[in-house]
């Protein structure tokens, strides 16, 4: 029964999912048990029973009353309570309605789940107000030497000071051990607060379950520190896999004879004589501090308050609307809240987003100890915005910023209006599919290398990366930071991180993450380990380090290099479209900053230089609520959403009917082989065999990445619909007219669907019902008259990749890179007389071939994807028309079909 739990594909991926599945199969088979009285399930039940004894420690609900009574019904042959035992356990389990309680489940499982539940209509009519108060469970973990002995002092102790008045109602689980702590960890999201109380060994007694989570434990936790260290190191274990849960020791010794560094470590410090009550209260604490929303809270509070405006916004409180003849269904359709909170008012309780000093100022500070900044701001007006600021507060004319060159079109146009010089770094082509990669590693060396050399290196300001990038592709962000400030140490990390908010909430992503990795070389760079390995390292490399030969750049290029501890300033900006990945309003982003040299001033010239005087408070307000949910749910919800994005993949690529016709990218198609990590531990390989062929596991894909330069996100899933003969725009027209699926980023070849936090299991189902229908009317030949010729046998076009200017645009270049002043290429083309427009047809493709200079006067972006494959100043090459002529994009911005390109006309370029 094990065997078969743990290699069913779509239930199998981790510890979590294999309990629901446990459950669900004990209620079927004691449901047979229980109608047919038959014993041919008695030992398969007995297997599962088993099975989940192990596990549920792991949990508080139902707890070890209610499995112990199982154990007594089966053993007693009482299948009919075993089964309504069972069949209520697990319908709590599936809904979670046990989450949402307005009583304490512990005190009462017994006498309830072992009834029949029966839901009269009249009566849940009649309990609105029940509902009401319903409120939010969750447990505590306790990692205690003697979990046996104390367990029932522990939860009769916190009970006797449990209340109605409480606003959330908890559980507690003990464990004896660092092993299972950090197990129970990662299998039980429900887990908000750990509870510490020294003398707790370190190895489980239980093996089994351990070996679940070994390998991922293993990827991101040093376990020799819990064993030097077993309090404070088990601490930072905890904190690394799940950073937003709170930490609290319970100490034997008097606060005189605990070490202040220990002290600082924990959220609070108890003592052993009577520490119920404060523990029960600062768990509440705990929680109600990240509950908290205070912009939020001021705006809803503001709402409620009758006020009279003689100021701006006649819609405010929908005075505008109420009396109108005809606009009335704005307000029905809207609802009375909405223009409730429609103010321009910075007073009564609110705050100015350009000057906060209230309720902004609070909803900031918590968003960043959410996301581990030393600086956290809310943008209005998206991450286009949140770009600008970055680029006005870090860059002067003159200065160099290395971007990738398949950069969000903002990027380009806030680095134009800075009057910095661009330096576009190639992305990796996969031209067979027409998508881009990301920017390798040794591209980015060899650049630095070449400035260097050039003696440019010092008008190097920033690098600005797109991780991940829109198709999934994420970078290894730790290791590219180490090689980058080896060479140069006081450079600025901007990661656009637009679609990647939600990875800071789950483990997986560690250190591919910007403020992450931010964090880590802050406390790592100047421990004694990382400088005792730095020596050792610039005993052997030093000198080539230092060395401008060719030989030694082709040398550096390609090992790890590791930065000075003391010349290192960790720099980091992250720009987060927090809307796209989280919950927010459209055009809601956050910009988070962790900046040694921060200069505040200069940052908040160019955050008020960008940022409207009339800021949207419905988007301030959903920043400040979707916080709150990542601060409390953030790690269930993702762990989630790659669950299900796994099930996708699965279910795709093992369906009979759908893998005829569409086939699921994973790294081996959207990486090349010298980018990732082929090494016996990383095993990458397993990620395309483990779709097909059984169960990719969440405690496996850190192993599976490895040291890879770029990972694939799981909850970006790439499918290859060549074979429908179909291309992306096609078949996105298909999903959005005929089924309302919605879908925003495709190639000839692909079309990408992202499982956000927002998705459950019906998402999941209705997606392949679809794409079960599209296949079976392939198969029958309906769809042949959408699909266009085959793309299969379309001929491969070459994506455009290096990008030349005209000299006269060019401030600096060497051997391996060129700049480009976009400025003064853009200011050029308002002058009508110095510029033209040319047809992007056969003729002039071939007046290129034979050698014509164009040289684009605007910038050209394809959306989707929305980055400029032209530039003020670059030149047009045979490549970029021929990519322009094929592409199916409709929506070109600078490109207008009827006129044709904008580029300088033959005199203008002469003359310079």
């Amino acid at each position: 029964m094990r065997h078969q739990i743990e290699n069913n594909g779509l239930t199998a991926f981790d510890i979590e999912a294999k309990r629901l599945e446990s459950w669900r199969l004990m209620d079927c088979l004691s449901e047979y048990c229980e109608q047919s009285h038959a014993c041919e399930n008695l030992t398969s039940i007995e297997s599962v029973l088993s099975y989940l004894f192990e596990i549920e420690r792991f949990w508080a609900y139902p707890g070890y009353g209610v499995m112990l009574q199982l154990k007594h019904y089966f053993h007693t042959r009482q299948f009919e309570l075993f089964y309504q035992l069972c069949h209520n356990t697990y319908g709590q389990l599936q809904t979670l309605e046990y989450r949402r309680q307005s009583f304490v489940p512990f005190k009462t499982n017994l006498s309830d789940l072992d009834r029949p539940i029966v839901i009269d209509d009249t009566e849940l009519q009649g309990k609105g107000s029940r509902r009401s108060i319903t409120k939010t469970y969750f447990e505590v973990l306790v990692i205690h030497p003697n979990p046996a002995d104390y367990e029932a002092i522990y939860r009769n102790s916190l009970a006797m000071y449990k209340s109605e008045r409480d606003e959330f109602i908890y559980d507690i689980l003990l464990v004896s051990s660092a092993e299972d702590a950090l197990v129970a960890i990662l299998a039980n999201p429900s887990i908000q607060a750990c509870v510490y109380v020294y003398g707790y060994q370190i190895n489980s007694v239980f093996d089994t379950f351990n070996e679940e989570y070994a390998d991922f434990i293993n990827h991101y936790i040093d376990l020799n520190k819990i064993l030097e260290e077993p309090l404070t190191g088990l601490k930072t274990a905890l904190q690394t896999l799940r950073p937003e849960v709170s930490h609290y020791m319970i100490s034997e010794l008097a606060l005189v004879g605990i070490d202040a560094r220990i002290r600082e470590q924990f959220d609070r410090v108890l003592f052993h004589v009577e520490p119920f009550q404060e523990l029960h209260h600062t768990i509440l604490s705990g929680i109600r501090d990240r509950y908290s929303t205070p912009f939020f809270d001021a705006l809803r509070t503001y709402s409620k308050k009758p006020k009279g405006v003689f100021h701006a916004l006649p819609l405010s409180r929908g005075q505008s609307l109420k009396d109108s003849h005809w606009i009335t269904d704005m307000l029905h359709f809207y609802g009375a809240n909405t223009f409730l909170a429609e103010t321009s008012s910075t007073q009564g309780g609110m705050d100015s987003l350009l000057d906060p000093k209230g309720a902004i100022k609070q909803a900031h500070f918590k968003a960043s100890r959410a996301f581990r900044s030393k600086e956290t701001y809310f943008v209005t007006n998206g991450t286009s915005t949140s770009n600008k600021i970055v680029m006005q507060a870090n860059l002067e004319p003159g200065d160099i910023v290395l971007t990738a060159a398949d950069c969000h079109k903002s990027i380009p146009y806030a680095i134009m209006l800075s009057g910095a010089y661009p330096l576009f770094l190639e992305t990796y082509p996969l031209n067979e599919l027409d998508l881009y990669g990301a920017v390798p590693l040794k591209r980015i060396k060899k650049v630095l290398l070449d400035l260097r050399k050039q003696g440019q290196l010092h008008r190097v300001k920033q690098i600005t990366l797109t991780n991940s990038t829109f198709d999934g592709v994420i970078y290894n962000t730790k290791r590219y930071m180490l090689d980058i400030l080896a060479i140069k140490p006081d450079i600025i990390f901007h990661w656009d991180e637009a679609w990647f908010a939600f990875a800071y909430f789950n483990p997986l992503y560690e250190h591919r993450t910007a403020m992450s990795v931010a964090n880590f070389l802050k406390t790592s760079l100047h421990q004694a380990d990382y400088q005792g390995e730095y020596q050792v390292w610039l005993k052997e490399y030093g000198d080539i380090l230092a060395s401008d030969e060719e030989e030694d750049h082709d040398l550096l290029v390609n090992i790890p290099l590791m930065p000075d501890p003391e010349l290192v300033k960790v720099r980091v900006y992250s720009t987060q479209s927090t809307h796209k990945t989280l919950t927010s309003f459209r055009q809601g982003s956050m910009l988070h900053i962790f900046d040694e040299q921060y200069n505040k001033e200069l940052f908040l010239e160019a955050y008020r230089m960008h940022t409207s005087t009339s800021p949207n408070y419905q988007i301030i307000a959903s920043l400040d609520a979707g916080r709150r949910q990542v601060s409390l749910e953030g790690y269930e919800r993702v762990k989630r959403a790659i669950r299900l994005a796994t099930q996708l993949r699965q279910r795709i690529s093992q369906h009979t009917v759908l893998k005829q016709y569409f086939s699921v990218l994973g790294d081996d198609a959207l990486i090349p082989t010298e980018y990732r990590d082929l090494s016996p531990q990383a095993d990458n390989s397993r990620l395309s065999q483990d779709i097909t062929s059984h169960c990719y596991r969440y405690a496996d894909m850190p192993k599976t990445w490895g040291q890879s330069d770029f990972v694939v996100d799981p909850t970006k899933v790439t499918v290859d619909i060549s074979k429908t003969g179909m291309d992306g725009t096609i078949f996105r027209e298909l999903l959005i007219n005929k089924y309302d699926i919605q879908v925003n980023k495709t190639s000839r070849k692909t079309v990408l669907f992202i499982v956000n936090i927002g998705a459950n299991d019906s998402t999941i189902d209705y997606l392949i019902k679809v794409l079960s229908e599209i296949a079976n009317r392939l198969s029958d030949s309906e769809l042949s008259g959408q699909a266009s010729d085959s793309v299969q046998s379309e001929q491969v076009i070459s994506l455009p990749l290096h990008r030349d200017y005209h000299d006269a645009f060019v401030p600096y270049s060497g051997e391996h890179f060129s700049t480009v002043d976009m400025r003064r290429a853009y200011y050029a083309a308002f002058d009508e007389q110095q510029i033209e427009f040319v047809p992007v047809d056969t003729d002039m493709i071939k007046q290129v071939m034979n050698e014509c200079k164009l040289v684009s006067a605007s910038f050209v972006t394809p959306y989707p994807p929305g980055f400029p494959v032209l530039v003020p100043g670059q030149m047009i090459t045979y490549d970029i028309l021929l990519y322009l002529q094929k592409m199916r994009i409709k929506e070109i911005h600078g490109y207008n079909p009827a006129v044709g390109l904008k580029v300088f006309t033959q005199g203008y370029l002469e003359s310079l």
